[in-house]
């Protein structure tokens, strides 16, 4: 039995990790509910940016990979107590009140308001890891049982030796939320709050506003929003909606058993179909054995034993 190695370098490597990198794109939703608070997200991800270190002790460190969130829709629910203005009497009568003026309720939904808001490209979290090579030997699922490598290769259906990364320990950071997300959250609550109220006599729009408080602060106080829009906004999508934690979960999963870092064919072809002097000849391959990997700092090196070529 023969023997066969295949060195990888670091830069080569690196390649292969942003090829599998280009293809991660998961997608998320999730709602949270707190008294008469309610939110909910909808994001998508996507790695940016990043690279890969070598260990002599046999690991990969992935190195500061930038994660961006596009979309990244976050909808804010508010009940808010009802309220109930008019019915006063206009003419009162000793018989009693012959005519009131008609009463108008506001604030009998729930929610009674929802604000949309648009946070793609706003948000970015950074990711760290450290990784252990993990090899698999995956028979295609399509492969049917009497099927030799012909008919594989005939049908597209080969057996695969892959190398996925599991993650040994992760290490999130939340890098930049951009200033204007108070501005933005501050005028979404604005318009709103016009949509409701823009059509209302000045007089019944204040008295409103003079039950609520100011409508933007009434609202921020239903938020709990605080001083610090910035920091109530990562609280809210780290713990109260799981957003971070989903997508360090993500990024494990997916190289642990979604794509690989590098996939071979096994057989592993030589020569593919060929017609020479009119003779159709099939395929040569070699049968690759017991694959292993060992990383140092410098390299990635794949061994395997190999068989008699498959002709």
């Amino acid at each position: 039995m023969s023997h066969i190695k295949i060195a990888v370098s670091e830069k080569a490597v690196n390649k292969l990790f942003i090829a599998a990198a280009n293809n991660f794109h998961p997608v998320f939703s999730n709602t949270y509910n707190a008294g008469p608070f309610s939110a909910q997200i909808n994001a998508g991800a996507k790695i940016v940016d990043g690279k890969i270190d070598l260990q002599n002790n046999g690991t990969i460190r992935l190195d500061e990979i930038d994660i961006e969130y596009d979309p990244l829709n976050l909808t804010l629910g508010i009940d808010i107590p009802t309220i109930r203005i008019g019915g006063w009497c206009i003419l009162p009568t000793p018989w009693g009140c012959a005519v009131r003026l008609p009463v108008i309720t506001f604030f009998a939904g729930n929610p009674d308001i929802s604000i949309p808001i648009n946070l793609d490209g706003l948000i970015r979290s950074e990711i760290s890891g450290g990784f252990e090579p993990k090899i698999t030997y995956n028979i295609d699922p399509g492969r049917l049982p009497a099927w030799n490598y012909l008919d594989a290769e005939d049908h597209d259906k080969p057996n695969k030796w892959k190398l996925f990364i599991n993650a040994v320990w992760l290490d999130f950071d939340l890098i930049d939320i951009a200033d204007t997300v108070g501005n933005i959250l501050d005028h979404a609550i604005q318009n709103i709050l016009n949509g409701l109220f823009g059509w209302l006599p000045g007089w019944a729009r204040s008295i409103i506003e003079a039950i609520l408080g100011g409508f933007v602060w009434f609202i921020r106080q239903l938020l709990d929003i605080g001083d610090d829009i910035i920091e109530w906004l990562s609280n809210l999508l780290q713990t109260s909606l799981g957003l971070f934690n989903w997508i360090a979960t993500e990024v494990a999963n997916y190289f642990a058993s979604k794509y690989p870092l590098y996939e071979l064919e096994d057989p592993y072809p030589i020569l593919p179909y060929s017609l020479q002097n009119g003779v159709n000849l099939i395929p040569v391959k070699i049968p690759i054995e017991k694959l292993q990997v060992n990383i140092n700092d410098e390299e990635m090196v794949l061994s395997a034993d190999i068989n008699a070529i498959i002709a």
